[in-house]
């Protein structure tokens, strides 16, 4: 539970660097945000949070500097379009490929074609050593 003494204590040392600081990044920087953004979005892997910061660095920051008249007229379209196509992509993908079936969709052919499950017949995952050592010892008999 030391994450909501961290939670509380950031933003502020975050306010003295930037008075210490004025010109830093740190005024960039929204804590709740970045602290909550993890945990409203459970299924997020790093790739998208990558591609949104590369997004979202590209547009507000390299675009805007460049074009400001095109991004002040744009920026919330391509937002809103982004958006919708996140909306839209997530409904087909719904009736194409859980809908059908209850979810078994394919349950008897790409979900258990031999490049999804070889990785349950491995060493690694019966927990099994490639090589035993036998009666003789492995490394240098003393360790100093």
């Amino acid at each position: 539970m030391w994450f909501f003494l961290i939670g509380a204590g950031v933003p502020i040392l975050s306010y003295f660097v930037q008075k210490r600081f004025p010109g830093s990044f740190l005024r960039y920087i929204n804590w709740p945000v970045v602290f909550t953004g993890t945990g409203n979005i459970p299924p997020a892997t790093p790739t998208n949070y990558v591609s949104w910061c590369v997004v979202g660095f590209i547009f507000n920051y390299v675009v805007r500097r460049k074009s400001f008249s095109w991004w002040a007229k744009y920026n919330y379209v391509l937002s809103a379009g982004l958006d919708s196509g996140l909306a839209i992509s997530i409904i087909i993908i719904f009736f194409c490929l859980q809908f059908p079936s209850d979810g078994t969709i394919g349950l008897n052919t790409i979900q258990s074609w031999w490049g999804n499950t070889v990785y349950q017949k491995t060493a690694d995952w019966n927990q099994a050593s490639l090589w035993t050592a036998g009666n003789s010892t492995f490394g240098p008999t003393t360790w100093k």
